[in-house]
């Protein structure tokens, strides 16, 4: 008989994007297999993942976010009634085990996964666990991590290195349609510039700032996030596009793209690994995301930039643009930095725990 795979995380598309991989993969192993979601009410994922045809749930997220001191009170009120939430959810779908891959959202399904005796797989994407991942793990089943550096951090019984997944579709971009679409001319390299799936404002203002002169140089594809459009990018050139968020033609994107300037979620880092792409990072600053922009400086996989201004970002990408050898020494170091079938891998361990256990039968004596 299938299964029924419940799938959570969301607010972010970090840990999104990665799941979405193991959801195809295990679809693929398993055609009639269903896929269901628990994500965050308002955040970026519920596109994604009903374009996906997952049907899509969600619940308050409660998150200790230290800048609104005055409401970390109300934080065990939302938490209870997030566990009362997946605790129902739970009851209505009847899952045979719940993955995720981080986010608050995802913590109150994981318990409620545990107290109602369904396995529950946690995956570390980052560097530097986050506190939801630490939450989860006491109740897991199984923990994967992307990088050998995360081991020490989770229960060494039940954690193993994986590596990390990509969506298979960015495998499939065709570098001239994109340059119809937007009207690219094919003497110029062309920079993608993306913000993460909630965007990045003062990576928007940067661009914004050195845009009039990239161009000079370069087509630009620089999506903003949802909602952080800023008027001043529509103006700068015809082979300057903007857009909000971009979804049918990602691949193309990606194929299309010289050099790539993008944050350091490990979701964007997956996909860059698998289509090996010169990048320049841009990690959240005091984030999970610098250690993981750190693990690939020091593997010489990727330029970072820590320090953002309009000087840095621009010196940073006509670097890389004016150097073709350190292109193609980023480009092949970064597909080498960690294993690209961690979902191959994870459906694989799962299907396995998942399996029912035979008992032998005594033998009359």
């Amino acid at each position: 008989m299938a299964h029924h795979v419940l799938m959570t995380g969301g607010g972010t598309l970090g840990p999104v994007t990665p799941l979405l991989a193991v959801a195809a993969e295990w679809k693929k192993r398993e055609p009639e297999a269903k896929v269901s979601w628990i994500g965050t009410a308002h955040g970026p994922e519920r596109v994604l993942i009903e374009a996906a045809k997952i049907d899509f749930f969600s619940i308050p997220a409660p998150k200790l976010d230290r800048t609104r001191i005055w409401k970390l009170p109300l934080v065990p009120c939302l938490f209870v009634w997030s566990c009362v939430r997946a605790f129902m959810m739970l009851s209505d779908l009847q899952p045979d085990i719940v993955l995720s891959a981080g986010a608050y959202v995802s913590v109150p399904v994981a318990w409620m996964a545990k107290l109602r005796g369904i396995p529950v797989w946690v995956h570390q994407l980052d560097v530097v666990p986050g506190l939801a991942n630490k939450l989860m793990a006491p109740v897991a089943k199984r923990v994967s991590v992307t990088w050998t550096e995360s081991l020490t951090a989770f229960p060494a019984k039940k954690t193993a290195v994986v590596g990390a997944m990509a969506r298979k579709f960015v495998n499939v971009g065709e570098r001239e349609m994109a340059r119809e679409r937007y009207g690219f001319a094919a003497d110029k390299p062309t920079v993608l510039v993306m913000g993460g799936g909630t965007g990045a404002a003062s990576l928007n203002e940067m661009m914004a700032a050195i845009g009039p002169e990239l161009v000079k140089h370069a087509n630009v594809i620089h999506l903003t996030g949802k909602g952080k459009m800023l008027g001043a990018l529509g103006s700068i050139a015809n082979n300057y596009v903007p857009l909000e968020f971009l979804q049918e033609g990602m691949a193309d994107a990606y194929a299309v793209a010289d050099v790539v300037v993008a944050r350091a979620g490990m979701g964007t880092i997956a996909e860059l690994a698998a289509l090996g792409k010169p990048t320049v990072l841009i990690p959240i600053p005091a984030s999970h995301q610098e250690a993981n922009a750190k693990a690939l400086t020091d593997r010489q996989a990727a330029e970072a930039v820590t320090y953002l201004t309009p000087q840095t970002l621009m010196q940073a990408i006509t670097r890389l643009l004016e150097h073709e050898e350190r292109r193609t020494e980023l480009a092949h170091n970064i597909r080498g930095v960690f294993a690209l079938n961690a979902d191959e891998r994870i459906v694989h361990e799962c299907l396995l725990l998942l399996e029912p256990v035979v008992v032998p039968v005594a033998q009359k004596v």
